[in-house]
């Protein structure tokens, strides 16, 4: 063979040790891909896979090199229970790879009361995403049926969000999807620096509190590209939110794209730096909403609401500060309103009254601006604005026009809540 074969033969025998080395260290360790049927998932849709889900996340979040993924492989149904995916976690960036289905038991199999199904808690750095097959799929109709909302207490249990994210930073949710959530389908709180990107949710237009994307308490919070139509708001805007951009979404069916709702029970909020950019409401019963409890304190303020368009929308332009008691002109205290800002809006409304600013009292709504407006009658009849207590100035072409004087009659109560 002489010397020369020799040391061709030892030189490829190291290289295959070490790419064998290689492949090991992405297999599981360092930097490595942790596929949840290593540690016994099925993905049969009917055995539950819960500890293999907790069991590839602790070793996932434990690996210690600059990146980890968690892996749901694609093309099978994995039946998972309750998780708290609990951080912080060993590496820099912890993805999730959602590339098959991550099933919810039915009502009846949940023994404990939890706000959620699904929950990432003090993880920084995470990146869940997945691909034209990756699916969350709540079963929500396992709950409907029984009427199970958040604050109904004859249900067994209460209904869960199916995804939440809690106190963690730097997160990226993007191109999966989530469908028939129990109740809201995504919840971020207590969160910054969060990109939602590029998902489809999707529930029954009839199904109860099944928000497509919560916010409270969050800041620094981007939700785009994304398409929405569920039974309740497309996105909420809660307490404590600041610095919200909502840009590129298509929202239908569903109740629109609401900041609120706000001082329940008489809290002091705050909520602020709002941006609604180029979005589509399509047979929504809301579009661009404001909606505060009586009685509440605080403020929102600096929301915009840009380049929007209506189709056959119910209440294309709303601020509601009776959500408690509709119908009922209350002197209490209210969340205060200012700097809110609508430009360049465009569509068609189901109902008269497209245009609808009823506010409390004076002084709970200023600093309104209405510029560039063009919202007609969907049977192509005429439409109309109402006001109550709102400061309002327009600029622009605005149709319907907006009497916003100090005798302006106040709107009937037939906002859908």
């Amino acid at each position: 063979m002489g010397i020369i074969g020799v040391l061709c033969t030892a030189i490829l025998l190291l290289a295959g040790l070490a790419w064998c080395g290689v492949l090991v260290a992405t297999a599981g360790g360092v930097d490595g891909v942790f596929n949840v049927e290593d540690y016994g998932a099925l993905g049969d849709g009917t055995t539950d896979d819960t500890k293999a889900f907790v069991d590839a996340w602790a070793a996932a979040c434990d690996a210690t090199g600059s990146s980890a993924t968690l892996l749901v492989p694609a093309a099978k149904s994995f039946l998972v229970g309750l998780i708290r995916f609990n951080g912080p976690c060993a590496s820099t960036r912890i993805t999730v790879q959602v590339m098959g289905t991550i099933t919810a038991p039915p009502a009846s199999a949940w023994s404990e009361k939890k706000n959620h199904w699904l929950m990432f808690y003090l993880v920084d750095g995470l990146t869940v995403t997945g691909n034209s097959t990756g699916l969350l799929d709540g079963r929500g109709q396992t709950w409907w049926v029984d009427k199970c909302k958040a604050d109904n207490d004859d249900c067994v249990v209460k209904a869960p969000t199916a995804l939440v994210v809690m106190n963690c930073t730097d997160v990226e949710l993007s191109q999966f999807s989530s469908k028939d959530s129990p109740q809201m389908h995504i919840g971020l709180s207590i969160s910054g620096k969060v990109n939602v990107t590029q998902l489809t949710i999707t529930a029954p237009e009839d199904s109860p509190n099944t928000d497509g994307v919560h916010v409270d308490r969050s800041e620094d919070v981007h939700i785009t590209g994304s398409t929405i139509g569920t039974g309740d708001d497309c996105i909420s805007i809660g307490p404590g939110s600041r610095f919200v951009t909502v840009d590129g979404i298509v929202c239908g069916p569903g109740h629109g794209v609401s900041v609120g709702s706000l001082g329940r029970e008489g809290a002091n909020v705050t909520v602020e730096y709002i941006d609604v950019i180029n979005v589509q409401f399509i047979n929504t019963t809301n579009g661009a909403r404001i909606k505060t409890w009586q009685g509440g304190g605080g403020y929102a303020k600096s929301i915009s609401f840009t380049n929007i368009n209506f189709t056959n929308v119910d209440h294309p332009v709303i601020i509601d500060q009776f959500y408690e008691d509709q119908g009922h002109v209350s002197h209490k205290g209210a969340v205060a309103l200012s700097n809110i800002t609508y430009t360049n809006l465009n569509g068609t409304s189901t109902e008269k009254t497209a245009v609808d600013f009823y506010c409390s009292q004076s002084g709970s709504c200023t600093d309104i601006h209405v510029n560039s407006v063009a919202i007609t009658a969907a049977d192509g009849g005429r439409t109309v604005a109402r006001c109550q207590n709102a400061q309002v100035d327009t600029s622009g072409y605005v149709y319907p026009k907006i009497p916003c004087g100090a005798n302006a009659p106040a709107p009937s109560p037939d906002n859908g809540k």
